[in-house]
Parts: structure tokens; sequence; C-alpha cells
């Protein structure tokens, strides 16, 4: 009893909303005539701290994992003030001393919750690493790169992405051909609205696109307006190879629900579309990004999570004429059990949809599988537990095969492979 009253206190302590979660955004209207919701509950927001002070992939508070070619497993993942980049040969078991890739003075590195450090690996074998740093206890920040051409011996300085404007939560693509496409949330028209005595809710989404291995990225610009600031945004790749981002908006009446939007392949146009119209009114910020995937066939299907005035949980819909419309949202989850961050992978004519659910006591990573593009799924089943604090999951796609990628303070790192059949698909928890 004495251990799990620990382990209990540790997940509260580690879910307690933070100033920057429980605060109103100051880019909310302050006279805004529409009610408000209150933000998610601690237990679906939470983010550890870090589980210790070494660097190893264990101490982080977040881990996201990416294949190489060669077969590797690499995962991002920071402590304290350094980032580091990792690789394992037995998916995950265990890992190679960690290359540093940076480490910075003054400020934090962003990785807790949708906001977290990423690893990509191309096709030549370079990795791409991309991370986020900002002043203590400020949320403007800014993207910073580094590539490894020596098979993550060592990484070149870091580059900032924008010099000015701040940014964070970005997304990074990379299509058949390698060119490298990134999406992030951009306050650059914010600041300059404030400066002159306006009023702008959110942030901007901006894009831009590489076809040097990263060296260089061109076209950044803000394509739409009034994102909301503080939620992931999630991108996939199209079958045509060109990238389609999905994120949080902010709609009149400071109504924060879901848009998509697929990019040109010179990453110079991007048309936003409704994704569903659940009214969530809400005065703060959810912290709570969507995910999107695309099948072979082209369909796009999105998870969120919402608390509006027209639905309330996790939601699910697909698109079958890219975008132009989608289906009526179906819900998936446990109320009972805070179900929060959805998260979604598609490979080789399956489709997963993984969430986590807290019982009061236990974390479960839950997960549902499709093999008609979405349109039906198996009975949820628990695919991971534990009694302590934990990352949000993420999965990941390789070779035909998908991953669940979680770290969590007790058991540390695992990298799970999800089932390929009904049969064992549709276990109940």
């Amino acid at each position: 009893m004495k251990r799990l009253a620990l382990a209990l206190l540790a997940f509260a302590a580690s879910g307690a909303v933070s100033a920057e979660q429980g605060a109103p955004s100051t880019d909310a209207p302050k006279d805004a005539s529409t009610p408000t919701q209150s933000a998610p509950p601690a237990a679906m927001s939470h983010h550890p701290a870090a589980a210790c002070a070494e660097a190893k992939v264990d101490c982080a508070a977040t881990a996201v994992p990416a294949f190489a070619k060669d077969g590797r497993l690499w995962v991002a993942f920071s402590v304290g003030k350094s980032l580091y980049a990792a690789a394992s040969s037995d998916n995950g078991a265990t890992f190679s001393a960690p290359t540093a890739i940076a480490t910075i003075g003054d400020g934090v590195i962003d990785a807790h919750g949708d906001a977290r450090p990423k690893i990509v690996a191309l096709k030549d074998g370079t990795l791409l690493a991309s991370y986020t740093t900002r002043p203590d206890k400020q949320m403007i920040g800014t993207i910073f790169t580094a590539r490894s051409t020596d098979g993550g011996k060592t990484f070149s300085a870091p580059q900032a992405l924008l010099a000015e404007g701040g940014q964070r939560f970005d997304s990074i693509l990379v299509n058949r051909k390698g060119r490298i496409y990134a999406g992030w949330l951009d306050k650059t028209h914010a600041l300059k609205a404030k400066a002159e005595g306006k009023e702008f809710l959110g942030s901007g989404v901006a894009f831009a696109y590489s076809d040097d291995g990263g060296k260089t990225f061109k076209g950044k610009s803000i394509l739409i307006d009034h994102a909301c600031e503080c939620c992931r945004m999630s991108g996939a790749l199209d079958k045509d190879g060109t990238p389609v981002f999905a994120w949080r908006q902010v709609l009149d009446g400071n109504v924060r629900d879901h848009m998509v939007a697929k990019l040109s392949a010179d990453a110079a146009q991007a048309t936003a579309t409704r994704v569903s119209d659940d009214d969530w009114a809400i005065n703060s910020c959810p912290h709570h990004g969507p995910s999107i995937a695309i099948d072979a066939a082209g369909d796009w299907h999105v998870v969120w999570f919402t608390k509006g005035k027209k639905r309330q949980g996790l939601y699910y819909a697909r698109s079958l004429d890219a975008g132009k419309s989608f289906s009526e949202p179906e819900k998936f989850g446990d109320d009972a059990r805070a179900a929060g961050h959805p998260t979604l992978v598609a490979a080789k004519g399956r489709l997963y949809r993984v969430w986590k659910e807290f019982d009061g006591a236990t974390t479960t990573i839950a997960m549902q599988m499709s093999r008609d593009n979405g349109k039906s799924w198996s009975a949820p089943r628990a695919l991971a537990q534990t009694l302590d604090a934990s990352d949000h999951p993420e999965l990941i796609a390789h070779n035909g095969a998908a991953y669940l990628s979680w770290l969590t303070h007790k058991e540390g790192y695992r990298l799970m492979p999800l089932p390929r059949d009904e049969k064992s698909a549709a276990a109940p928890q």
C-alpha cells in the first residue's frame, strides 16, 4: 500500500496543471461573450518531470522515436539543459551511449506534453534533430535543427529555423523524393499585432521545405493565422507525397476546434478546412493537439480531444475526399477513465488508434485496430500500464509493422509491436 501511495503521489504531482496550462491564455479576448469551459483534467494533460539526471533515455520526460534505413531505432530526448540522441539495435531493449546534440545556457528545452524534441532519419543515413528552446516561464520559443552525417556519432552546430518571431510545436515530414517539410506554430503576426495595440488570437501556422537534407529551409512563411498556440501540430504524407497537417484553431467566440490543410509541393499554399464543429469555447490552453494519419488509399483519418458544447471526449473522423468533408465524429475511449491524448498510425492495410486512460491509480495505453480504413474497429484492448508518471504515447511504423513507443518513470522506455491480426487486436481490456 505504501508503494502504491507513493506512486499515486508521484503521478498526481506530475499531473498538476502548470501555470501555462491553468492560467487563461494571454491571446484570448478579454471580453469574450461565449462561455468558457475548463481545461482538461490534470490526469489527461499531465507530463512527468525527468525521472533522473543521467544522460539516458529512461531519465527523460519525453522520447520521440525514428527508424533508420539500417533498422536501428533512434530516440531524441532531453535531460536537464541538454539534448541527446541514442540508438538501439534491439527495438529499444538497450541503447547505445547517447550523443549530445546541444546544451543550452539560459532557459529550457521544450520536453513535455505536446512540445518535445524530435528526430528524423533520412534515406541517405542523415539524422535530422529538431528542438525548441525558450526562456524559463515564457511560452515563446525558437526552433533549432541539427544534423548528423556520420551515423549519429556527432551533430552539426544547431541552426535556428527563424531568428525572431517565436516558434513552437514543429512537425517534420519527409516524402519519398527526400523533400523535407516543416510545419510549426509561429507568433510573428501576434507579436506584431501586440506592438501595434491590436488584438490577435493564437499563433500563425507556418511552413517551409528543404531539399538539402535539412541544411537549409526555403519558403518560410505563415500561411494561416489564429491557431491555438499551445497544442501540437500533427502531419502525414498524402498518397501523392505532399504533406497534410492538422492542428487546433481559434475560431470566432474563442472556440478551439480542429482544422486540416494540405500543403502545396512548394509549401507556398495551404487551404484549411474544419474537421468538426464541437463548439469548445475555452479561455485557456487545452494542451491537447490532434493526430492525423493517411492510409495507402489516400483517406485522411483524424483523432482529437474536445470538451465542447456539442461533444466531449475522444473522437475520430475520416475524409474520403482529401479533406473537403469529414464523416460524423465517432466517439471512443472511456470518459470515466479520463481518456485523452489519442494518436494514429497507418501501416500496410491497418489503421491503429491509441490513447491514454487513468482510473485513479493506473495509467493504461489502450488500442483499437481497423482493417477497413476506419469503417469499423476492434474492441479496445490494453497495451501497457504503469502506476507511475508517464509520457504520452507515440506511434511509429516501419517496414509494414506498427509500434507503440512509451516512456514511463517506473518501467523506462518501451517499444511494443502492435498486433497485425483481428483476433489478437480484439482482445478486451
